[in-house]
Order: structure tokens, then C-alpha cells, then sequence
């Protein structure tokens, strides 16, 4: 094959599989053909489609310190996103957060806590599943709302003269009803 008539046949093989890989990776085919993770799990949803939380997962800073029963709370950060409530500007006493996820998977977040956390169970609020995790001092509980979902953090950090340190149990009611109250708050 002479040099001019192989670089021809080169160029017109590469067009070929360009337009074949293109297709391929354009294909409308609905059919169970596309392995076991396309028949087993199912997309989450539209990102962004659940509801409106509000600011701060719609409590306020009195909803918060009534709830934990932690005096003296501040709002650090305030986005649309996040919401962080301290006593403390050094970050150790107790902390609190919601943290509000749009077109995120929820079992990427469950997997980081399987990893953290001592304890990792589901949970259910008002027909809503997700996840809740605690080791000693901390609680964090997830639910999920097609791709979106919100997770509130509770975390008493070192112990804080005046305030008596509650149990894991505790703290997971702190987090249980903080998260009821964002469900019940959303739009």
C-alpha cells in the first residue's frame, strides 16, 4: 500500500469509528440490556426536586437552643445551603448544623458516616427515609428526598461547665426532632 492511499484509509477508518462510538454512546435503547445496576437501582429523582427547606432548615436559633437545651447558641453561618449554631467561636463546645444537599446521593454521605461513626441505622420521619449515625458525643441524621436531601449534625464537642453532657440517645432525639421540624416547616 503506498503512503498517500494508507494515510486515506487511516483517515477514513478513524471518521468510521468516531461516528460508530458516537452512536453507541447516543443510543435511546430502554432494554434491560444495560446490566444489573441499570435493573436493580433506579435514579433518585430530579436534582432539586424536593421540597424548600428554608433558611436554616426553616427552625430558628430559639428552636435550636430550646431543642438541644444548650444555652448561649449563635448562628456562625448562614447560606442557603448551610446553617451552623456554636457556642463558642474556638469550635469546641457544642455544635449544630443543617446542611442542605440538592442533586446529591444520600448513600455517598451514609457511606462517610459508616465510616465515622460507631453506629449507623435507617430511619423513617413522616413517610421520609434515610439514615441516622452516633458515636459518644455526636448524632447525624440524613433524609433523603429524591436527589436532594438534608442532614442535620448535633454534636455536644468537650464538656461545657454548666451543661451536663445527654447520651447518644439523647442527642439522637435532639437531631430526630430538629429534622421533623424541617419536614413539617418545608415548602
Amino acid at each position: 500500500m503506498n503512503t498517500s492511499a494508507g494515510k486515506k484509509w487511516l483517515g477514513s477508518l478513524a471518521v468510521l469509528v468516531a461516528i460508530v462510538l458516537t452512536l453507541a454512546g447516543c443510543s435511546d435503547d430502554d432494554s434491560d440490556d444495560a446490566g444489573p445496576a441499570a435493573t436493580t437501582e433506579s435514579a433518585p429523582g430530579k436534582a432539586g426536586g424536593g421540597p424548600f427547606f428554608g433558611e436554616c432548615g426553616g427552625v430558628t436559633v430559639e428552636d435550636v437552643a430550646r431543642v438541644s437545651k444548650i444555652p448561649g447558641l449563635t448562628n456562625t453561618v448562614n447560606n442557603p445551603s448551610v446553617c451552623e449554631w456554636v457556642t463558642a467561636q474556638e469550635q469546641l463546645g457544642p455544635q449544630l448544623s443543617f446542611n442542605w444537599y440538592r442533586g446529591s446521593p444520600i448513600g455517598r454521605e451514609r457511606a462517610t458516616i459508616q465510616l465515622s461513626r460507631d453506629s449507623v441505622e435507617d430511619v423513617t420521619i413522616d413517610g421520609h427515609a434515610g439514615f441516622i449515625g452516633s458515636s459518644e458525643g455526636i448524632c447525624e441524621i440524613g433524609i433523603a428526598f429524591g436527589a436532594d436531601f438534608f442532614e442535620w449534625s448535633v454534636s455536644y464537642g468537650l464538656a461545657v461547665e454548666g451543661v451536663p453532657t445527654p447520651s447518644v440517645a439523647e442527642i439522637c432525639a435532639t437531631a430526630k426532632t430538629l429534622a421533623t421540624q424541617s419536614i413539617e416547616k418545608a415548602k
